[in-house]
């Protein structure tokens, strides 16, 4: 039965879950999230035989892509985040990944560029109630030094999803067809969403903080806006989520065009180098930033923006040079340096928020973010691609993607910013 009623506030003494019960937890909710990029990056390695069956243009494909998903994901992620803060997440959850998965199987079923976009709008509306209330969860399963490394794990659900979706996609759609794709993406969310209803509970809230006391919409949205750590980081992760989602979206059409991949091969180059090292980056981030934050908060940021910095000028190397195999080591080394980042940035956007509003800034946090990266990524390269094509043919792709090598340089900057505050905002916010 789902529990519509309001969440009590914790004793000051809870605890939270027995160790192995909570990690069952946090893996049941990071593969939960890895479905989610499946069945949002399965899209992007089928770009190509989309594109030729409806006709469509790089800017179409960039808007299905971006927009086409994104759009009622932003507008439903808070309001639904809200109900989080009050209500029952793990139902919240379940009910979102059944939807989004069964949006997914329904853009297999697509006859038309309508009903395509129709289907990828559903997928962006399931996926929106997802990820905040799944933080939320964890915040209450994981103590502040805690976090980052618990949310690296679950942030690793990114890439492997990514990784997912691209071999997948790749394979798949050789050997049986785009929609086949489609189909074999969705399916598995929905036997997952049951599993989920069945072996985990609803945690006690605020279960790692010393009091919880539900706050109105106001003073919530007043408090997050004083926290400048919380602000500015908002405005780095939007620009690196613009570097992750555009080399999302284009990185599939860029091995096609600039060296000539089957897509089985794209499966296979783009799934390993792009999935499996953001996997490695991103757990191996949490882990160290769990380590070394412990004895100063600001490395928890320091970190994610050397890291960051560094994947701007590796990314622009991956895009310029004609040789292949230098392309593929600079293309896992980016995964590797853009996925460390994801771990410390979710945990600081919990550990700043009080625990009646973590699920509001978790979904600020991914939905603003998500709005800008993947509205305007792919949006923003395909639009490149057409106005470049006459000068560059089908090169233009790698000339568009350097757009986020800088993305992912500003970031860091943005990073090193908010580390000034971080230590102050994690006081107020406990």
């Amino acid at each position: 039965m789902v529990d519509i009623a309001p969440q009590a506030a914790a004793p000051a003494e809870a605890t939270a879950r027995p160790s192995l019960r909570r990690y069952y937890v946090l893996a049941l909710l990071t593969v939960v999230y890895a479905l989610n990029f499946l069945d949002r990056t399965i899209f992007n390695v089928l770009i190509e035989p989309i594109k030729k069956e409806f006709a469509l243009s790089d800017t179409t494909m960039g808007l299905l892509a971006g927009f086409g998903f994104v759009l009622f994901y932003s507008l439903l992620g808070i309001p639904i985040a809200r109900i989080a803060d009050r209500y029952n997440r793990r139902n919240i959850v379940t009910i979102a990944l059944a939807f989004w998965s069964a949006m997914t199987v329904f853009c297999g079923m697509a006859q038309s560029v309508a009903t395509l976009a129709l289907a990828r709008i559903g997928v962006g509306i399931g996926e929106s109630g997802g990820t905040p209330a799944s933080q939320s969860i964890i915040a209450d399963l994981f103590s502040k030094n805690e976090r980052p490394r618990a949310l690296g794990i679950f942030a690793i659900g990114t890439y492997l999803g990514v990784f997912l979706g691209y071999f997948i996609g790749g394979y798949i759609n050789q050997y049986y067809g785009w929609r086949m794709a489609f189909y074999t993406a969705g399916l598995p969310g929905l036997a997952l969403a049951a599993v989920l209803w069945l072996t985990v509970s609803e945690p006690k809230r605020g279960a790692m903080a010393e009091t919880f006391t539900p706050e109105p919409i106001g003073p919530t949205l007043s408090f997050l806006a004083s926290q400048r750590t919380f602000v500015v980081l908002l405005v780095g992760f939007c620009l690196t989520t613009y570097t992750n989602y555009a080399t999302s979206a284009w990185i599939p059409p860029f091995l096609a065009r600039v060296h000539h991949l089957s897509s089985a091969e794209i499966g296979t180059y783009a799934g390993t180098f792009k999935g499996l090292c953001g996997i490695a980056g991103t757990l191996l981030g949490g882990v160290i930033v769990a380590q070394i934050g412990r004895s100063d908060d600001r490395w928890k940021l320091w970190a994610p923006a050397i890291t960051s910095g560094l994947a701007g000028p590796v990314f622009a190397v991956c895009m310029l040079t004609p040789d292949f195999a230098t392309m593929v080591v600079t293309l896992a080394a980016t995964s590797f340096l853009a996925g460390f980042q994801l771990g410390p940035i979710f945990a600081i956007a919990q550990t700043v928020a009080k625990p009646s509003m973590r699920a509001l800034a978790s979904a600020i946090m991914l939905l603003m973010a998500a709005g800008f990266g993947q509205g305007t990524g792919p949006l923003a390269v395909g639009m490149l691609n057409d106005a470049l094509k006459a000068d560059f043919a089908a090169h233009a792709v790698r000339y568009s993607l350097l757009s986020a090598a800088v993305t992912s340089v500003l970031g860091a900057m943005l990073f090193v910013w908010a580390a000034r505050s971080i230590r102050g905002d994690i006081e107020r916010a406990s």
